[in-house]
């Protein structure tokens, strides 16, 4: 997923931070948040002429040069298999986890390694005065991290700030993860030099909050932008794509509100002959503090009649899934920025959002709004749909976010 570079390059050395990918290896599609900090990868091998990528291991800390990083990314995006694991995983008894093979290369291709409690010492000692630490993954913002970073001289920290869901919205989290994520916040508005958000929303918020600490840090707003088009590829488990659908894409769990649209397919089944109902297709990886909504959704009775649950697809087969429903159905009860609703706007699919202030930001008039807690409103709104009598955005007006403009804002913030 190359992302296309700035017109004008980063100035400086670089280091990016790519410990959120290396959790990722094994663990099934990219996320949002993935899928961010891949495009940074490729934007700085683009910009930069010899660029630094940091990460997190189980066991410390890698540091590496481009080609590594390459090789690595070749791994992540599917096109090679890892290597096997080294005698450090194997020694800890990790070595069946697949991350762990990715680590053994990394450690093989090594501009230094070291312990924890090292990496201070380990970023003073390879990385060039004035370097630029660029982290845009929610991942490694530790005091420790911060605290080394600042250790080499001249050194400058952007981080990147996708949204505040954990502090805004608790209860949609596990319960140790908002006064973790409260602290992370902390630490990057007194420990950094420039936060990157990905809408006016989230930069407003933010300000909000760390409102009073002894300083701040730069801001700028980004919009993101969208990985090329997939080739389409065919959905098993599917008997009919040629019935009437909708489908949702996402995280099944509370925060998404996946429960709404169970009711609303109650409601249907209430009003529709069994041979008229549309079909809902939820695709997405089980999420956490959901377990009455899986057991709901496991216990259905339209489950594997018209509603489908769909875990691990490719891009291509959820392109396939989008392309001909009847829309993208969107409603969250809070959201950092929603790629779902702009990716499916790109291929011609109406989203149907919660009216959320950050999806009326990002999207504008290509989308139809609802009360994420009315289910009336979305019932009689997907009927409508049904027969063709719903009041739909011209989607052929639509302009995606391109990567090319949101890189072209963040190196003029550099």
């Amino acid at each position: 997923m190359p992302a296309a570079p700035a017109d004008r390059p980063l100035p400086g050395a670089v280091c990016l931070d790519l410990s959120r990918l290396l959790s990722r290896v094994g663990r099934g599609p990219l996320t949002g948040i993935d899928r961010v900090e891949r495009a940074y990868a490729d934007f700085v091998l683009g910009a930069i002429a010899d660029p630094t990528f940091l990460f997190r291991t189980s066991r410390g800390y890698v540091l590496t040069g481009p080609a590594v990083a390459r090789r690595f990314l070749d791994g992540i995006d599917g096109r090679r298999a890892w290597a096997r694991p080294d005698a450090i995983s194997i020694l800890t008894g990790k070595g069946a986890v697949p991350r762990h093979g990715a680590e053994a290369e990394l450690r093989a291709g090594r501009i230094a390694r070291c312990l924890p409690r090292g990496v201070g010492r380990m970023l003073a000692r390879h990385l060039p005065r004035g370097v630029r630490y660029l982290n845009t993954g929610h991942s490694n913002l530790t005091g420790r991290m911060l605290s080394g970073i600042r250790g080499v001289a001249g050194a400058r920290v952007t981080v990147f700030i996708h949204d505040l869901i954990p502090v805004l919205t608790p209860e949609f989290a596990r319960p140790e993860v908002p006064a973790r994520f409260a602290a992370m916040l902390a630490r990057v508005g007194r420990g950094s030099d420039l936060v990157i958000c990905n809408s006016a929303d989230t930069e407003t918020r933010l300000r909000a909050h760390l409102a009073g600490q002894d300083r701040m840090p730069d801001f700028v707003t980004a919009h993101l932008g969208l990985s090329p088009i997939p080739k389409s590829e065919p959905v098993s488990g599917v008997s009919s794509l040629s019935k009437a659908r909708f489908v949702s894409l996402g995280t099944i769990e509370p925060r998404k509100n996946i429960g709404l649209l169970l009711d609303v397919w109650e409601e249907l089944a209430r009003q529709f002959a069994p041979e008229d109902l549309p079909q809902l297709h939820l695709v997405g990886r089980r999420g956490w503090r959901s377990e009455a909504l899986l057991a709901r959704l496991d216990a259905h009775p339209l489950r594997n009649r018209v509603g489908f649950e769909h875990s691990g697809l490719s891009d291509g087969q959820v392109r396939t899934l989008l392309q001909g429903s009847l829309g993208l159905l969107f409603p969250p009860l809070s959201e950092g920025f929603g790629l779902p609703p702009a990716e499916a706007a790109r291929l011609g699919v109406v989203p149907f959002c919660a009216d959320l202030t950050v999806l009326r930001e990002v999207m504008g008039k290509s989308a139809v709004y609802l009360d994420p807690r009315d289910v009336y409103s979305w019932t009689e709104t997907i009927k409508k749909r049904i027969a063709g009598k719903a009041d739909v955005p011209d989607m052929a007006q639509y302009r995606a976010p391109t990567w090319q403009a949101h890189f072209q804002t963040v190196a003029a913030a550099l």
